[in-house]
This record gives C-alpha cells, sequence and structure tokens, in this order.
C-alpha cells in the first residue's frame, strides 16, 4: 500500500492527491454555509484562503490546505463565468442552476 501512495502522476503523489481530495470535499462542506459555492466570491475567498494558508500554515498541511482552497477556488471561478445570472455568478441564490446553458 505505501508503495501505491507514492505513485506519481503530474508533479504529486496519489497520497498527497488523496489528502487534497479529502480536504477539499471537506471545506468545500463547511464553507458553503458560510460564503456559499460556484461563485465569483466564494471562488475569491477560497483563492485568498489558498495563499493565506501557504503562507500562514506552511509545511506539508499548509501545502495540502493550499492546493484544495486553490483549486476549488478555481473551480468557483469557472462554475460562476460559465452558468447562471450575473446576481448569481457574484452571490449564488436562486438564479443559480448548476447547469451549462449553450446559446
Amino acid at each position: 500500500m505505501p508503495k501505491l501512495l507514492s505513485a506519481k502522476g503530474g508533479n504529486i503523489s496519489l497520497g498527497d492527491a488523496v489528502g487534497i481530495a479529502l480536504t477539499k470535499s471537506l471545506e468545500e462542506r463547511i464553507l458553503s454555509r458560510f460564503i456559499g459555492n460556484g461563485t465569483l466570491f466564494s471562488g475569491g475567498a477560497k483563492i485568498l484562503g489558498a495563499v493565506m494558508s501557504n503562507k500562514l500554515i506552511g509545511g506539508k498541511f499548509g501545502d495540502v490546505l493550499g492546493t484544495a482552497l486553490m483549486v476549488d477556488g478555481a473551480e468557483d471561478l469557472v462554475l460562476a463565468v460559465i452558468g447562471g445570472s450575473a446576481q448569481s455568478q457574484l452571490l449564488g441564490g436562486a438564479g443559480q442552476t448548476g447547469s451549462v446553458e449553450v446559446i
């Protein structure tokens, strides 16, 4: 099992990827109650948190948390840009459907 967790894909190991995915899943569930999810605001807040956690916490935990927040924040920005009304892009809410409308 330890050899499997040290297998690399890109620049990270499977063990790191699992830690990042677990952290992303948990922080997304926790933070969505406070800052929303899939909006420009939530994306910006998570990216700011990623930069701060990397600088303030540091080490392996700071790297994992920072990467999870950065990926989730970038995902929120992409989701906000490709779907929803102007209000839902910024703040979320009823106008946010989570689907992509092709014109």
